[in-house]
């Protein structure tokens, strides 16, 4: 599996990060383990086997390039 791009922390889990991948899929990395699931969070392969499906079918839905939401991931601090 290639390096995520884009994507977003859980709120909950702030060390799994949701990345869109190809053909609409969801990649969930938390530290070295990372997995692939459906839109609905399916697992479909990977060391990691779980996954939250509303933050995934929220990942997977189509978006305009470069969207605010999903263009970068940023680590910014907790206090602006």
């Amino acid at each position: 599996m290639t390096q995520p791009t884009g994507g977003i922390r859980h709120p909950l889990n702030p060390r799994a990060l949701y990345s869109p991948d190809e053909g609409g899929t969801v990649r969930v990395t938390m530290g070295r383990r990372c997995g692939r699931f459906s839109r609905d969070g399916r697992w479909l392969e990977g060391p990691l086997f779980e996954a939250d499906p509303e933050l995934c079918l929220w990942v997977s839905a189509p978006r305009p390039a470069g969207h605010h939401r999903l263009s970068r991931l940023v680590d910014a601090p907790a206090e602006r």
